[in-house]
């Protein structure tokens, strides 16, 4: 496997990593249900953020990296992040629960489908068939607890579920178009994501006193599914195969009702085994791509080794000749873009690069 197909299987598996800590998150919510839904988004990003040291020192990034982001970077990755969780917190207490996760199902096809609008993204096959299966688990898997009417305001709480689930689809797809943002800038990001929505709470709700229980679960949501699984998340996104991460976000409300089904009087039964082949089943098929990327890259490095190591001499050397100007330079540009893709062993090309260097520097 080439060394640019094996980092993208690992960074897809570190976001799939995320993926699976998001799933803590259902559970870990129904412990903080006595706190104001702002002030448990706050707190918890209050923990994210002291995390930022840890992960400076892992990456060996500077704590200020994202200080040299434009403001749209900010204004994305916070709105984003604060206008998620209070939507989300805020009405999956009062909303359907059936309905509402549907519409939170509807972010990782809107994920998968998003990206074939990226620059070097292509959408097979494989990638929708994955999401529609996905797509159908999460319906089985909330179909037996489906409410037959609606409560008064489900409506509007519905809305901030679908405005939660759009926010995080849009965030998802645009971030893999910042790659030159860094992972580590997130610290900073859960920092300023903190202070507003520290500052909303204090506009629209009022401070409760958490126990100590609570406060444990709040430090919880912080440090996993708001914490790291966004760092990983992050990491997959920009690095991975985005669309097989995005139909394997389907994994995360299945993980999800396993945990409550533990923790909780929640029981298990036949509906959670089928949703369960249904998901996982479509996220192995989405992630297709990851598998059988490296017969692409074989064909591509068999294709460009018929080019011989002695092109760009030759090339120099026809440069003195009465050649056709066209055929020369692209036999140089070749070489190049052949020296250019085997970046996994660059000495061995030191004697190919140093022969038409000299000869221009003579010439």
């Amino acid at each position: 496997m080439s060394l640019v197909c094996s980092s993208r299987l690992v960074a897809s598996l570190v976001g799939a990593v995320g993926v699976v800590l998001w799933a803590t998150e259902t559970t870990l919510v129904t412990f903080t249900t006595a706190i104001p839904p702002l002030q448990t988004v706050a707190t918890a990003f209050l923990f994210a953020a002291a995390m930022s040291p840890f992960v400076w020192l892992v990456t060996r990034s500077h704590p200020l990296v994202a200080f040299r982001q434009p403001p749209r970077v900010w204004l994305l990755t916070v709105v984003s992040l604060v206008g998620y969780h209070a939507c989300i917190y805020y009405a999956t207490q009062k909303a359907p629960a059936a309905a509402a996760a549907l519409l939170q199902g509807t972010t990782p096809l809107m994920i998968v489908l998003g990206s074939a609008f990226l620059p070097g993204e292509r959408l097979r096959w494989w990638h929708i068939v994955g999401a529609m299966m996905g797509l159908a688990g999460v319906i089985s898997l909330v179909d037996a607890g489906s409410e037959a009417s609606f409560s008064a305001g489900a409506t509007f709480y519905l809305s901030l579920i679908g405005v939660a689930a759009a926010l995080w689809g849009i965030y998802s797809v645009l971030t893999r178009a910042l790659p030159e943002v860094p992972s580590s800038a997130l610290g900073m990001f859960y920092a300023a994501s903190a202070i507003v929505s520290y500052i909303a709470h204090l506009s629209f709700e009022e401070w409760v006193r958490p126990t100590t229980a609570e406060w444990l679960a709040m430090a919880a949501l912080g440090c996993l599914p708001m914490g790291l699984a966004i760092y990983f998340w992050d990491h997959g996104l920009k690095k991975g195969d985005i669309q097989a991460l995005g139909a394997f976000s389907y994994v995360e409300p299945f993980v999800g009702a396993l945990l409550v089904a533990s923790f909780t009087a929640a029981t298990f039964d036949l509906s959670l085994l089928w949703a369960g082949v249904l998901i996982v089943g479509g996220a192995v098929i989405a992630s297709a791509s990851l598998w059988t990327r490296k017969e692409i890259n074989t064909a591509a490095r068999d294709s460009g080794s018929r080019i011989k190591g002695t092109a760009i001499p030759e090339s120099l050397s026809e440069a003195s000749t009465p050649q056709k100007p066209s055929s020369m330079s692209n036999r140089f540009l070749q070489r190049l873009a052949e020296i250019g893709d085997d970046h996994g062993d660059p000495p061995k090309h030191d004697e190919d690069r140093a022969e038409p260097l000299a000869r221009t520097l003579s010439g």
